[in-house]
């Protein structure tokens, strides 16, 4: 009997120490390996930091170094929050776009099973990819660094603690899959619609029913309801202590002093009331009536697009990878499928960002751009004749974010080249691109805008300034929020126009309503709201322009003037319109106090339209 006990106790030991091994990145599984499209793989490089060391490869260098910097940048925050230490390096693997991550033969498949929007892991490797937005980035390598620390905290670093930890430490799903997800992103817009719409569901009157639904939606709230109570501190605490009596609840009510019930009660009616608190005072408009779409299975619907004359709306159904693109003629309701591809792959994350549709001024044609073996393929369908032509884009484009007809040959795209997110024009015929933005801030969602007859574009960027100058890389990683922004394409190189700044919200999807109206999302008020605005006379820049006294010219933009003169004391001389070419000027006099010269000269205006004070 005794020795009975022992085999089953040594059966035990092997089948937990099997798993750790795995998840420490030493077994190597066999008859698995993908398919790989290019040979960037063959050669990676890293960039080690302090307390990482991150890998890229081929044409990812801005990538990684944008990760590395966030990385760095994130950490210390973490460790404070947990209240831990690791002294192993973290390793982070940077692809280009989601396309190469799933090629990557890195990893158990375990690691790559299709859970959207989750970041993997592999032991101390954190595996992350760039889909033009470092916002997105950020959040990936923070959930990654916070699930690293977590299994080191919850399950030890050495293999006797782990076996311990793994028999006796029973963990609920939504306890470290929402913690992981509150250190990625505390709170935003997107988390907040989740829970109201899963909230209004009936029949889900309790946290249980709601962990049932969306575990780590669940969890990510229950974190965040917690921080809010009693603060930011009791993370950590909580964690500590439900390691010691390796029971979740016996932590939280060491650390709190209120039983778990209880808790889960309190964070039931704080959402039901900050809910019932924002919909007073908002209504959908009563004239909207919802486009019935046969989809019995619930497939995702993605790429809504209405035709520019209002008669037909076209969009992707994406079923675990499978594609199938409609046609549907909104007065009849009859659609027609007009292109299929794929098949389904429930194993990989799935990629919502393809097929892009966009349509052609005249809505007669269909403009599809998919991805076949990692090069982009563009469709251009004759919706009446059924004749398509396809195109295959230059292999320097590693991914295209969104596409929009600019005008009947033209087509305006925000996509990345070299790991950077920027904004090209597109010539259908000739197959020939123009590059509108090179620089590393994020350059999303363009859409054709024409303002007082001059075309141009509009779009959403994280750039800190209006100026489209060439920049580098500095210390800081580019993960501001997005603002949104309008340059005039028959006037360039002059800077673009800044149409919003909000530090602590996101402006998103610019959609243009006329010649002279145009909309865009934004969740400045904690919700999704669309603002509508139109250009009005814009002032687009400063310059100032002395004439010294021995015939030398100078001409100094404004913003720069006080880095170069010190404040002189301003003569204001006279106003002259410049003929029709929208600019005016005053003669100036002033002096230099420091110097004691006499600079004479004009301050001139830039604006739009021309007009004199």
């Amino acid at each position: 009997m005794q020795v009975y006990s022992i085999r089953v106790i040594l059966l035990l030991f092997l089948l937990v120490t099997g798993g750790f091994v795995q998840a420490q990145g030493i077994q190597t599984e066999f008859g698995k390996n993908r398919v790989q499209y290019s040979r960037d793989f063959d050669e990676w490089l890293q960039y080690e930091s302090q307390n990482f060391i991150t890998y890229w490869y081929g044409e990812g260098r801005m990538v990684g170094q944008a990760a590395v910097m966030i990385a760095e940048q994130e950490h210390d925050e973490i460790q404070q929050l947990l209240e831990h230490r690791m002294n192993d390096k973290i390793e982070i693997l940077v692809y280009t776009d989601l396309t190469d991550l799933k090629q990557s033969n890195i990893g158990t498949e375990e690691a790559f099973t299709n859970v959207t929007g989750k970041t993997k892991i592999y032991g101390n490797k954190i595996f992350v990819y760039f889909n033009g937005d470092h916002q997105h980035l950020r959040k990936q390598i923070r959930e990654g660094i916070a699930e690293v620390y977590l299994d080191a905290m919850l399950f030890g670093g050495n293999l006797q603690e782990y076996v311990q930890n793994a028999i006796l430490f029973n963990m609920p799903i939504w306890f470290k899959e929402g913690l992981i997800a509150y250190i990625g992103d505390e709170w935003n817009t997107e988390t907040d619609d989740q829970l109201r719409a899963l909230l209004r569901q009936e029949g889900l009157t309790s946290f249980e029913d709601v962990v049932k639904e969306n575990p780590e939606l669940a969890g990510h709230a229950f974190w965040y309801y917690l921080s809010r109570q009693f603060g930011r501190q009791s993370v950590a605490n909580i964690l500590y202590i439900a390691r010691i009596y390796r029971d979740v609840e016996e932590g939280m009510l060491y650390v709190l002093g209120t039983p778990f019930p209880g808790l889960t009660t309190g964070w039931y009616s704080f959402f039901q009331e900050r809910y019932a608190n924002d919909a007073v005072g908002f209504s959908l408009p009563t004239e909207l009536q919802p486009v019935p779409v046969r989809n019995r299975r619930n497939v995702p619907i993605m790429h809504v697009e209405a035709s520019p004359d209002g008669r037909h709306l076209a969009y992707v159904l994406n079923r675990d990878g499978k594609i199938k693109v409609y046609v549907q003629d909104l007065q009849t309701g009859d659609r027609k499928k007009v292109m299929q591809y794929a098949f389904r792959n429930p194993f990989q994350e799935t990629d919502y960002q393809y097929p892009l549709i966009a349509w052609h001024p005249s809505s007669q044609f269909l403009a599809l751009l998919s991805e076949k073996r990692d090069l982009l393929e563009l469709t251009i369908l004759d919706l009446l004749s059924g004749e398509k032509e396809v195109q295959e884009l230059a292999p320097i484009y590693q991914r295209v974010y969104s596409m929009h007809y600019f005008d009947n040959h033209r087509l305006v795209f925000s996509g990345a080249t070299g790991g950077l997110s920027d904004i090209f024009l597109y010539h259908i015929p000739t197959r020939q691109s123009d590059r509108i933005t090179q620089d590393p801030w994020d350059d999303l969602e363009p859409v054709p805008f024409t303002f007082q007859g001059k075309k141009g574009i509009l779009f959403t960027s994280n750039r800190p300034s209006a100026s489209l100058a060439k920049e580098k890389l500095n210390t800081h990683a580019p993960t501001a929020t997005l603002d949104l922004y309008f340059y005039n394409l028959d006037d360039r190189p002059a800077d673009a126009v800044r149409i919003t700044a909000t530090p602590r919200s996101n402006e998103r999807m610019p959609v243009t309503i006329d010649s002279t109206w145009f909309a865009w999302l934004t969740d400045e008020s904690g919700l999704y709201n669309r603002s509508l605005a139109y250009l009005d006379s814009v002032l687009v820049r400063t310059d100032r322009a002395f004439l010294l006294d021995d015939g030398t010219q100078l001409l100094i933009h404004a913003d720069t003037l006080p880095l170069i003169l010190p404040p002189p004391m301003w003569t204001v001389l006279g106003c002259t319109c410049l003929g029709n070419t929208g600019f005016f000027a005053f003669g100036i006099q002033c002096s230099d106090p420091y110097s004691g010269a006499i600079l004479r000269g004009t301050d001139r205006h830039d604006v739009r339209p021309a007009a004199c004070w």
